[in-house]
């Protein structure tokens, strides 16, 4: 038999070609089973009965196939198809499908999982069987729910925060999201305060300097605002720049004051009343003076007009002048006191300092007379104004004035042999930085070191019973610190007691200015 050479080489070509292409076809299954088997998710593929016919070993060491042959008892013990199943979907549309599942292991905790299908077809394009991939959320939804539940207990904590708290823009200050302690301050549901400015709480004439200031500012102090029903309420603002939902924003935080402030407004009418009480015998004084020159005016006319004397006009028209001049002293002491007793609306304005000390020592001038207290004054003229009550910043001043007085005359009613050679008060006011600053010394009994700290103290008092309310000091330095200012007690240069009192100077500067614009 003649063999042809051509056909057999051709025959050993294809032969070798063919077990070429079967040993790569080997090997590419090989390799497609490892990848298979290394995929670090879970693999099932079932038939339509939704039987599993095939599996990786994430599936075999995440799933316990011993359990049955159906992917429903396989992956939650369960007896019938779920209700909505990704497979099931699939076999139906021939699309892939997503959905995540969950079930309830045996000890009580739960498992989640992605599931993500796709259909596999066989070579006349017929879906013949499903492929179903999972992967394992249990520990992210561990995170997840232990994230919603630190979230609740946090939002839980910002809604109970007794005092109004606002998170807002702070480009336009519009509030993004509030507590519900603003309806018990403001009286403002939070779904009718969010979206809303929060410069539309403040009063008129304020909006445009807060507007600034809340960016600048880490705390405003006395802020007057307006509730729902136009109230005006008095609140501590704190501010702090944080991130909520991933953007810049600024904490605010606002308490109200305005009771407390009413009732330290009461205490302090109290104080300005037991002090006129105090100043009652000066004043009487200061009485007396133009009563005097009337008297004997009126006794002079009285006198002529019975003994039917005519008055030179020059002389009626000299005491005329003098009656209607000390009549109008007369109503100025008065005044003063009237508007000194009068309640201040704890509005801070422009104050010239020298002004207000004046005015206080006016209510003393002709006691310090009649007692023999010289005043040296050192006034530093054209001071800044500062921002403070012109009314609550003279009993401030007048508080010092009655305590330098008190303490003068118990010096000298001790006849202390070390006495200086005169009774005598010192009042002096200068600039220094950016501060007003003044002084009120004198060269009475002093105060011990043993008590300098318990002085501002609220009812503590160095004076005879019934002499002190021991609320002078201690209401006075509310008041200072009601104007951003500062008062203590500093050594002394003439034997008694010094008050050192500082305040901060008013500018109107020009970022606020830009700030209006």
């Amino acid at each position: 038999m003649q063999v042809n050479l051509p056909i057999l080489l051709l025959l050993l070509c294809v032969g070798t070609l063919v077990c070429f292409l079967m040993l790569k076809l080997v090997r590419q299954r090989r390799e497609y089973r490892i990848l298979f088997e290394s995929v670090p998710c879970t693999i099932s593929i079932q038939n339509k009965n939704f039987e599993i016919i095939r599996y990786n070993r994430e599936f075999a060491d995440t799933f316990d196939i011993s359990q049955g042959k159906y992917c429903y008892t396989v992956y939650k013990g369960l007896r019938e198809r779920c209700v909505s199943c990704p497979v099931s979907r699939t076999f139906n549309d021939g699309k892939s499908h997503y959905s995540e599942e969950e079930r309830t292991n045996k000890d009580g905790s739960k498992k989640f999982w992605i599931v993500k299908t796709a259909p596999i077809r066989n070579t006349k394009g017929e879906i013949t069987a499903a492929i179903e991939m999972c992967l394992d959320v249990t520990h992210r939804k561990e995170l997840e729910e232990e994230l919603s539940r630190s979230e609740k207990k946090y939002y839980a904590i910002f809604n109970n925060i007794p005092n109004p708290v606002f998170v807002l823009d702070p480009d336009s200050h519009r509030i993004l999201d509030c507590n519900r302690s603003v309806e018990a301050v403001y009286g403002y549901a939070q779904s009718e305060v969010i979206s809303r400015s929060f410069l539309d709480f403040f009063v008129e004439e304020d909006k445009s300097h807060y507007e600034f200031n809340l960016n600048k500012a880490s705390e405003i102090n006395q802020v007057k605002q307006v509730t729902k029903d136009g109230a005006i309420r008095f609140v501590n603002i704190r501010i702090s720049p944080t991130e909520f939902l991933g953007q810049h924003v600024l904490l605010v935080t606002a308490g109200d004051i305005t009771k407390r402030l009413e009732a330290e407004h009461q205490l302090s009418q109290a104080s300005k009343l037991a002090t006129l009480g105090e100043m009652a015998t000066g004043v009487a004084h200061e009485l007396n003076q133009p009563l005097t020159v009337i008297k004997m005016a009126s006794t002079f006319f009285m006198k002529k007009i019975s003994q039917n004397e005519a008055i030179p006009a020059e002389i009626l028209r000299n005491m005329s002048e003098k009656i209607s001049n000390n009549i109008d002293r007369a109503n100025r002491i008065i005044n003063h006191m009237r508007d000194f007793a009068r309640k201040s609306d704890m509005r801070l304005d422009k104050v010239q300092v020298n002004d207000v000390l004046g005015k206080a020592f006016e209510i003393f001038s002709q006691q310090f007379k009649l007692r023999q207290i010289a005043v040296t004054w050192e006034l530093q003229k054209n001071l800044p104004v500062i921002m403070a009550d012109a009314g609550r910043l003279e009993q401030v001043f007048i508080n010092l004035l009655v305590n330098a007085r008190d303490s003068i005359e118990k010096r000298w009613a001790k006849s202390d042999p070390n006495a200086v050679s005169e009774k005598r008060i010192f009042l002096k006011t200068a600039l220094k930085g950016k501060k007003v600053v003044v002084e009120v010394e004198d060269t009475g009994t002093g105060i011990p070191k043993g008590i300098q700290n318990k002085i501002f103290e609220p009812f503590f008092t160095t004076k005879e019973v019934g002499k002190g309310t021991g609320l002078g000091l201690s209401i006075s330095y509310g008041i200072v610190k009601d104007f951003h200012g500062e008062i203590r007690l500093c050594d002394p240069f003439h034997g008694g007691a010094c008050f050192h009192l500082e305040f901060p100077i008013h500018q109107l500067t020009q970022d606020v200015e830009h700030g209006k614009k």
